[in-house]
Order: structure tokens, then sequence, then C-alpha cells
């Protein structure tokens, strides 16, 4: 879901992390001697720091997400490390908002491609196994919370769009949940391909959820043909030892969970807009979404 800040935002932001660095005490031994921007999100800004010792990931949140849970988000980085599968986390303060990380150097944005499917699949199936005890994700309550946080109420068209969206999430809920670590926020700028190895970013989201809003999000965010998305189903349905559905229900869970997935951005990018006016087009691009989605679930 994350977009890109503009250059001055990432210029003030190195300004601020040089500063940071300074009262950090993980860098107390070896102070930075360059800090260059990586691909930032709408909050968050993200650097690469080199050290006489390395290069590290350092990560500064805003004040405004105060209410995420970060020590949730080390546990779940800090097992898919273990797992080979993200980046290690090194030190997170809470004080300071800071969370530094392992550096995986020749990284680029993860392309979909035939042939890395069975990698993408072997990945997520891995990251869907992890023994991590968070919260668990209810969709259609934290669509009428989403709603509720909102300042402002919906036009009646959107909320037509709602009830059908709530309608679709109710049904979703009524299959059997296939309840694992999800990552929830999977797109090109947080799957990084090096080294002929895929690592996951990003876990500020991840939590215990059914496993098809993953793979909603990625056949979203790839934009995957029917095809490339049957061969993924089918690729990850043989890396699970147990607990998946089966072929013909996992295809009807997944179409149900591309719904509730374009909800939740749209409702996420719609709120954000209230502070970030930028995000009113990615909020109007996941409404769009959404209404697609619907009409082919009628169609």
């Amino acid at each position: 879901m994350a977009g890109k800040l503009p250059a001055a935002a990432a210029t003030g932001g190195a300004r601020q992390i040089t500063a940071l660095c300074r009262h950090l005490e993980f860098f107390a031994g070896h102070p930075p001697h360059a800090i260059s921007a990586l691909s930032n999100g709408d909050l968050n800004l993200n650097y690469r720091v080199e050290t006489c010792r390395g290069s590290y990931a350092v990560r500064r949140y805003p004040a405004s997400s105060s209410g995420v849970c970060r020590q949730q988000e080390l546990r779940c980085q800090h097992a898919a490390a273990v797992a080979g599968i993200a980046p290690a986390p090194l030190c997170l303060n809470n004080h300071l908002q800071v969370l530094i990380s392992e550096f995986i150097t020749d990284g680029r944005a993860f392309e979909f491609t035939g042939q890395r499917v069975p990698l993408l699949a072997a990945t997520l199936a891995r990251l869907h196994q992890l023994p991590v005890q968070t919260a668990v994700l209810q969709p259609v309550q934290y669509l009428v919370q989403s709603v509720q946080h909102l300042s402002h109420s919906f036009a009646r068209a959107d909320e037509v769009l709602f009830e059908q969206l709530l309608e679709i999430a109710k049904e979703y809920q009524s299959f059997t949940d296939d309840l694992v670590l999800c990552h929830l926020d999977l797109h090109a700028g947080n799957m990084l391909w090096a080294n002929d190895a895929l690592w996951l970013l990003d876990f500020e989201y991840a939590q215990l959820a059914d496993s098809c809003l993953d793979l909603a999000a990625i056949s979203l965010n790839f934009q995957l043909s029917d095809v490339s998305e049957q061969s993924l189903l089918v690729a990850y349905r043989q890396q699970r030892t147990n607990g998946i559905a089966s072929s013909a229900q996992l295809k009807t869970k997944l179409a149900l969970a591309k719904i509730v997935f374009c909800g939740f951005c749209w409702l996420w990018y719609l709120h954000l807009s209230e502070k970030l006016p930028g995000c009113q087009a990615l909020s109007r691009h996941w409404q769009q979404q959404l209404i697609q989605q619907l009409q082919l679930q009628t169609s």
C-alpha cells in the first residue's frame, strides 16, 4: 500500500536521521559516515546508514503511528528473519520511534514472473507457518472500526458501497479460517529480490489473519492474470502441509478476500488522506478496484 514521499520530505528526513543517529547508543562506537534515502512510504522514512562496521536500514516512524504495536512488529520480523525470509531487526528504540535492521545488499523490488512462482509460494508458506502469537484480524470488525475512525461522514454512494463490502466480508468470514501469520502489506516495495532470494520487509501490519488476505494482496498489487493467480494458488497449496482449503474453496475464498483487501486499502487511504491530501488519489484508486472486484463477483 505504500507510496512515495516527495524528494523534499526525503531530504528533510535525512537530516532527521543524521541527528537521531547521534543520540542512538547503537551507533556509539561506529558513527555513520554516509546516509542515503531508500524507498519511502506514505508516513515512514527509510534510510541506508553506512558505518565502519557495515550498512544498516534505519526506519523512522511518525508520531501519528503511535497506535501500532512496535513490539509485535519486532516479534514478527524477528521470527521471519530466523526463517531466512526477512532482514534481522537489530535495535528498536520506542522513545525515538526508530527501528534498525540488517541491510540487504544488491536488493531490488520484486517482480512477479512465472519462474519465481515456486519461490514466492515457498516464502509465503514459510511466513504463514511461523508460530508467532499476535492479535487476530477480524475483517468485519476491522472495516466497521475503520469507518468509525473517519472524521467525516460517507456520501450516499459510499455508504452503499460500504454496505456491499460489509456483506462480502461477512460471507468471507463464514468460511473456515486458515489463521496464520500474515504480512498484510505485500507489494513490490515490501518484497526485495536479492541474490536469487526473496526478502520480506515492513512487518508493521503483520498479525494473525486468514491466509487468503496475503494471497489477495499479491494478486491485486501485481495485477495477476487468472492463469498466474491459479499458478500461485497451486504452488502455495503444495507448500502448505495442513490447514489449507481445497482448490475450489481456496479459489472462492480468494475472490472474496480480494474484495475485502480492496476495502481495507480504500478506507486506510481515505483515513490517511485526512492528514496527507496526496493520498486521496490512492483512496480513489482502491475504491475503483473495490468496485471492479464487486462487479466480477456478481457477473
